[in-house]
């Protein structure tokens, strides 16, 4: 049954949502610098794009321009479809965006860059953007824009020392669980400070009926859990680096780690007990989070750009995020995200001049700030206002403890940032497919994804693997 039940998602269709603006202009708006650096060969800068479109006459609207764009689902944002519109009415510059299922995008924007058929601006996570299509060869570089002397973290979208992106926040923030508050007061429960904690209070939300963690098919959200987990189970930065440099170099295997298996472990240990909803393989993203929302759910493994999704799309829901413990874990460290969503531009655009202006004015606070508004960050721009006071006292509290205390482990998923394309089709798909086959082991994982890594290292001719 589960494996017909796997074989039918496997097959479902994806379905790509266009969401295009309304029509709409305005009056001349206030002209903005913009970059004053000669276009080079490669180059998205030019005196022309920074040069605002003049009105003929009084009230007489712009040329309308449209951009093509796509963006994941889940990462479509409330403030980023403000400054489209924004963008649309006072500028009339119409961004025609796909809005791309999250386990699909990967696959399509591979199929479009292959086939040079990127649409201008593509929405994704940096520096990962880097990793899954050749910036050199695909994008084009960003290098003197003058946005960029505001940047705080420019790294983010470097590759062999060029830009290649517009770059929103300087950090994604952290990954814990977001529950729902609501849920855990109905049911008597406070928030688990141990790990003994938090599995008595999974049993008493499924004696009462709440699913305790909610997991979707799609094959990021998984991984959520394994992503944190991984470098948790090392305990400390250092050896995060020393694990990550040796592995990538060929100087060790994930089987030199037996923590990172016992972490899968600990997630397959989930499903006998009840503690994840049965339709794991078939529940979409955006229906695991109503069902937390709606309080049949009571937690979800994620990250505060989620929350913060979750929050704007479910305003009245009481949410809050915990730092949860694991058996697995080697002291009291929180799993951060040094990415961010940023945009990179197809080299064979014919919209230069109009994603020049889009990107002077974005960069500013009377654009970035409206972005912010409905999910506080980080901004990487020195003059926005990110809104991090706005944020819910839980998430402060972390961010208080952990993160400004700098008792703080990197990603896994960033710090491979080198093997990135695998993700998606190898490791994320294998964390879905264990608990349905029943007799993969943590450490089966990790093998499995040992050999796409050396068959990856081998076939892209990365040194000291042959």
């Amino acid at each position: 049954m589960k494996r017909r039940l796997f074989l039918k998602m496997a097959a479902l269709c994806m379905a790509v949502v266009t969401v295009m603006t309304g029509c709409g202009s305005s009056e001349t708006g206030e002209s903005s610098q913009g970059a004053d650096a000669v276009q080079e060969e490669g180059s998205a800068v030019s005196d022309a794009g920074s040069q605002t479109q003049e009105d003929g006459a009084e009230g007489e609207k712009k040329e309308a321009v449209t951009v093509t764009g796509m963006v994941q689902q889940s990462r479509n944002y409330e403030g980023l479809k403000a400054i489209v519109a924004k963008l649309e009415e006072e500028e009339n510059i119409t961004i025609d965006l796909q809005v791309i299922p999250d386990d699909q995008f990967d696959n399509l924007l591979q199929m479009k860059a292959n086939s040079e058929e990127l649409p201008d601006l593509v929405f994704y996570q940096f520096p990962q953007l880097c990793s899954q299509v050749n910036p050199e060869e695909n994008l084009l570089s960003l290098d003197g824009a003058a946005w960029l002397d505001r940047v705080l973290a420019p790294e983010l979208s470097e590759y062999n020392g060029k830009n290649y992106g517009f770059v929103f926040e300087a950090t994604n923030g952290f990954q814990a669980m977001v529950y729902n508050k609501t849920v855990f007061q109905e049911n008597g429960i406070e928030v688990p400070k141990t790990t003994e904690e938090m599995y008595a209070a999974a049993d008493k939300l499924k004696e009462a009926g709440v699913t305790p963690f909610i997991l979707a098919s799609d094959n990021w959200i998984p991984q959520i859990w394994m992503t944190s987990g991984f470098m948790r189970a090392l305990g400390e930065e250092e050896q995060v680096k020393d694990m990550t440099n040796k592995v990538l170099s060929n100087q060790a295997k994930f089987s030199d780690y037996p923590v990172l298996g016992d972490v899968v472990d600990e997630y397959l240990s989930f499903f006998p007990k009840g503690w994840f909803n049965d339709d794991y393989l078939t529940l979409s993203y955006d229906a695991a989070l109503e069902r937390l929302a709606n309080g049949e759910a009571a937690m979800f493994m994620g990250a505060t750009e989620i929350f913060n999704a979750i929050k704007a799309q479910y305003p009245d829901t009481d949410l809050g995020m915990f730092n949860p413990k694991f058996k697995y874990d080697k002291g009291d460290v929180i799993a951060v995200l040094p990415t961010s969503l940023g945009i990179g531009v197809s080299k064979n655009t014919e919209n230069q001049e109009a994603i020049n202006r889009i990107f002077d004015l974005w960069s500013t606070p009377d654009y970035a700030n409206i972005y912010f508004e409905t999910k506080p960050g980080n901004p990487n721009f020195k003059d926005v206002d990110g809104r991090r006071e706005q944020m819910d006292e839980t998430v402060q509290q972390i961010y208080a403890e952990y993160v400004d205390a700098g008792k703080t482990v990197t990603e896994f998923d960033q710090s491979f940032n080198d093997v990135q394309p695998l993700f998606a089709n190898t490791l994320w798909q294998y964390f879905l497919e264990a608990p349905y086959k029943g007799d993969m082991t943590g450490a089966d994982v990790m093998n499995k994804f040992q050999e796409d890594v050396e068959k990856y290292q081998k076939e892209n001719g990365v040194p000291g693997w042959s």
